[in-house]
């Protein structure tokens, strides 16, 4: 008994597969993960950053840690937090456009467009209401660090991630636009293949990001809240 007691409460090891969008990945998970390898160091992790649908299945993937509100129902899902975006463009841009003060002004403004999701409008509520904004604009991505770096240079509007901009819009380099006016917000979720094979190691690291996230304001919004 005391054998078994022992390996119950001994030290984790093994490694784990996870994957997340690279934006995630750089601005918060990397900085998580390595909090946790520091604190059980028997254990490994490779971290694949991609922004493709990863089937994890085929990858042999542990965890996925996904940004969105639609969900594959053949996958175990368990929430962790919840992602803030807003709508922001650099003090140039501003100077040079000049500032929208209502939602539709958008439909006039150079907007960087992300080019799988909502190509063609920004959806924003507001009072209880969604409004869907038609937006057009020279330059479209489908990764976040270059839509970043492309309102940044003063390029044009652009939806963001608080997580990935939270440091910019305290610092003043990007400026919150529309304040009375949000995008959509979006669970984040860690996702996985079987609630009943769940290996303690991949458990311990999903409870540690539940930690990490849980609260009415996630950690990133903290600076700008």
């Amino acid at each position: 008994l005391q054998s078994v007691a022992g390996a119950r409460h001994a030290a984790p090891s093994g490694k784990l597969r996870i994957t997340t969008s690279t934006s995630f990945a750089v601005a918060y998970l990397a900085d998580v993960v390595t909090d946790f390898l520091s604190r059980y160091p028997q254990t490994q992790v490779e971290l694949i950053a991609t922004e493709r649908a990863i089937n994890l299945v085929e990858e042999r993937i542990d965890l996925a840690v996904r940004i969105g509100n639609v969900l594959d129902d053949s996958l175990v899902a368990r929430r962790l937090g919840a992602c803030r975006s807003v709508v922001c463009a650099s003090p140039a841009y501003i100077e040079a456009s000049g500032y929208p003060r209502t939602p539709d002004d958008l439909r006039n403004h150079r907007c960087i467009i992300h080019a799988y999701v909502g190509r063609t409008e920004f959806r924003l509520q507001r009072n209880g209401q969604t409004l869907r904004i038609p937006v057009k604009g020279p330059l479209q991505s489908n990764e976040a660090s270059v839509t970043r770096r492309a309102a940044l240079a003063g390029a044009g509007i652009a939806m963001l991630p608080t997580y990935y901009v939270s440091a910019d819009l305290a610092s003043g380099a990007l400026i919150r636009l529309l304040p009375d006016c949000e995008p959509e917000p979006l669970d984040i979720h860690g996702v996985y293949l079987s609630r009943q094979y769940q290996p303690r190691l991949l458990r311990m690291l999903v409870d540690f990001l539940a930690d990490r996230l849980s609260g009415e304001v996630a950690p990133w919004d903290r600076v700008i809240a």
